[in-house]
């Protein structure tokens, strides 16, 4: 099994990157081969997307070749990323917009949209400094972005996803550790309560 985080915190203090690690370490304690791609640290480095064709996007791009092998290497990905503005941090969306693209990720011929990543899974993990309460009322917004609007559209089946709460009132240092150790047993549980999500998504296909 070959595992592709991708973490997406300006900080190298930020919470994203302990939570990394230590899902890393897991996954390497079982044999699995793991790298992190930290989108702030990276050479691949990607500028803003810009095109005035969407023909361009098919054009050779090196950086976006060497991502996507890398996203083809790998059985499983993880994504982790701070909640900001109710989304993720732009760097996060400029990532997803480059490299989960047609027609690495999905095409469309005459008998409609194929997705491309199918037999890949993922897991989502994010940190922000809100109240279950919150997100409840609005929904969880972003839950549905990631799996829906892309997990479901590429064809990845979605394992698990963690919304780590209340981070600025989990500041301790005892709690952290506390957090990263519950992060790491259930490093491989897959969570029954994403099949409603998986169902909405599939009636979009």
């Amino acid at each position: 099994m070959r595992t592709l985080i991708i973490t997406a915190h300006p900080s190298s203090h930020g919470f994203t990157h302990a939570i990394a690690h230590a899902l890393k370490e897991e996954r390497e304690s079982k044999g699995v081969r793991v790298e992190i791609l930290d989108l702030y640290r990276t050479e691949l480095s990607q500028d803003f997307l810009r095109f005035e064709e969407l023909k361009e996007m098919k054009e050779p791009d090196p950086i976006r070749h060497q991502i996507q092998v890398k996203m083809a290497w790998a059985d499983e990905y993880i994504f982790i990323h701070p909640l900001w503005w109710l989304t993720m941090p732009a760097i996060m969306k400029n990532f997803l917009d480059h490299n989960i693209a047609s027609p690495f990720a999905f095409h469309y011929d005459k008998d409609g949209r194929h997705p491309g990543l199918c037999g890949k899974r993922a897991r989502l993990y994010i940190t922000c400094d809100g109240s279950f309460f919150l997100y409840m009322i609005l929904g969880f917004p972003f839950i549905v972005n990631w799996v829906i609007g892309i997990f479901t559209f590429c064809g990845i089946q979605t394992d698990y996803f963690k919304v780590i709460r209340m981070m600025k009132l989990k500041a301790d240092e005892k709690k952290r550790i506390k957090i990263l150790r519950s992060i790491r047993k259930n490093a491989w549980r897959r969570s029954h309560s994403l099949h409603a999500l998986n169902f909405l998504g599939n009636m979009f296909q």
